[in-house]
């Protein structure tokens, strides 16, 4: 057997922690985390994931996050909220903080600054879930009004957690070296070092303010995140000692977990949603038809127990049951019948056989992909499909997803708790690429539910989307996976439902 992968791993974390032994002192708690997402550039606006929107808002800080097990969102650089009126929601920053390196803490010009850089930055990829803001108005130095092109009552949660602010100050000084150099904000943790695609290091600010009883008293002094894309190396590392928390542990590798007294499991009801994406302007995906055969032909209750564990839960549209405006069950559903799928194929022209389609998927970036996808292929072929499997680096399939330019492929879209902000982004008329789908009764819903006030009246028009993205299939519901976290028994830390998880609340033993 070639040890030569293994040796190089372990050299790799030695090679760490010789790195960071000079900031380390012995008395600190160092916390070591898995990262599985790509972090590419260390350009806070250079990036578009859930993982990476968690850790520029630990360092530089960002609106505020939704506490999922209090069931309400929380203010971290804002201490206020409220909408004065249909298209104006006006914010109050917290009085108090501090910048990491003893600067002024944040006004409204580094929220309008930010917002700038968001949409004119050329490496900015963030400016889709701010489509909707026609402008940033300062009213004082720690208030400030976000105006909408239309009315937008679920703003807070679009924009909460993935509007990370920087310093107007710091960037006007240094430009583009400000975040390589002079990375400092104003969250719980300082940017110590980071490395593209290799690992970030975070040391507790000691300035931080308690805020709704959340505080890093008892949380780790120096988090590092860690590029571990394959799971067996994310297992091992944790049971070897080498991290403290190893997240997305794929269900075939929970029971090498189990009945270890040095660790311990975490289950968490994930709202992720995965689907099946397709280009509805590549062809052959301009027919419906062979994209309703691509719904009826993969058995999704098939792949969730034997390739899944159980480990999930079927998502039938957008809106499923761990998601804010789940009503029920829809009224149809693209249940798994392959006779029906054949039949829409040899209706679209190809009962011999085909259309000769490309399927791409991310390898290591979701819990078994690689395998759900290889099983969805296969599933394909036995209808009829001609389909080629694509596993290319992360990096250049979610470039590809990104421009638009993949025209099938398997993935998830993060942190879908109100469906409204990832409905516009993927499904609404000139949303991003990705999807490419436009349908105007799917844009007046929309419309109309970014309006509506009431509760109740809100999500009957999320079940009329829901099944219009049903029916029309611009792209494939799949699952929420149930998360598996594995934590050595020393450590106490959450991970929301979104997948991340709020360092202040860890707690080291």
């Amino acid at each position: 057997m070639n040890d030569l992968p293994r040796l190089a791993r372990v050299l790799a974390l030695a090679g760490a922690a010789l790195c960071f032994a000079a900031s380390a002192s012995a008395q600190d708690k160092t916390m070591t985390i898995t990262a599985t997402e790509p972090m590419t550039t260390d350009n806070p606006y250079g990036e578009s994931s859930a993982p990476v929107y968690s850790l520029w808002c630990h360092t530089y800080g960002c609106l505020g996050r939704y506490d999922y097990a209090a069931k309400k969102p929380v203010g971290i650089l804002v201490e206020k909220w409220e909408a004065t009126d249909p298209t104006t929601w006006r914010f109050t920053l917290r009085k108090g903080l501090k910048r990491h390196d003893g600067g002024p803490g944040p006004t409204s010009a580094d929220v309008i600054h930010s917002l700038k850089r968001i949409r004119t930055d050329p490496e900015s990829v963030q400016s889709s879930f701010l489509a909707n803001v026609e402008a940033i108005v300062p009213v004082d130095d720690l208030t400030f009004d976000i105006r909408t092109k239309g009315p937008a009552v679920n703003l807070v949660s679009a924009l909460f957690d993935r509007f990370i602010i920087t310093s107007a100050d710091l960037y006007e000084k240094h430009g583009r070296e400000a975040d390589k150099k002079f990375a400092m904000g104003w969250g719980p943790y300082k940017l110590e070092q980071y490395q593209a695609d290799r690992r970030a290091v975070m040391r507790k600010n000691p300035e931080w303010t308690e805020i709704d009883g959340s505080s890093t008293k008892d949380s780790p002094d120096l988090v590092i995140l860690q590029q571990m894309r394959e799971p067996e190396q994310r297992v091992n590392a944790l049971l070897n000692g080498e991290v403290q928390m190893a997240r997305l542990v794929p269900p075939q590798l929970v029971k090498r977990l189990e009945n270890r007294p040095d660790v311990k499991i975490q289950k968490t009801g994930g709202i992720e949603v995965m689907f099946l994406a397709f280009n509805n302007k590549m062809e052959p995906w301009t027919d419906a038809r062979l994209r309703r055969a691509v719904a009826y032909a993969v058995n999704r209750p098939l792949i969730i127990d034997r390739l899944l564990g159980g480990y999930a839960q079927i998502q039938d549209g957008i809106v499923g049951p761990n998601q804010f405006c789940y009503t029920g069950k829809p009224d149809r559903a693209n249940e798994y019948d392959p006779a029906k799928a054949k039949a829409l194929l040899a209706e679209a022209g190809y009962a011999n056989g085909g259309p000769e389609i490309e399927f791409n998927t991310a390898v290591g970036r979701y819990v078994s992909d690689r395998q759900v996808a290889e099983a969805v292929a296969q599933m394909l072929r036995q209808v009829g499909f001609k389909v080629k499997l694509n596993t290319p680096e992360y990096a250049n399939f979610w470039a590809d997803v990104r421009r638009g330019k993949s025209p099938f492929y398997y993935m998830g879209r993060g942190s879908i708790f109100d469906p409204s902000d990832a409905g516009g982004q993927l499904f609404g008329t000139g949303g991003s690429p990705r999807v490419q789908y436009s349908n105007p009764k799917f844009d007046e819903l929309l419309s109309a539910q970014y309006a509506e006030a009431d509760p109740a009246k809100r999500c009957q028009l999320w079940r009329q989307l829901n099944q219009t993205l049903i029916d029309d299939v611009p792209s494939h519901f799949m699952w929420t996976h149930t998360l598996v976290t594995g934590l050595r028994a020393n450590v106490d830390i959450n991970v929301d439902s979104s997948g991340e998880f709020w360092l202040p609340s860890a707690k080291m033993k």
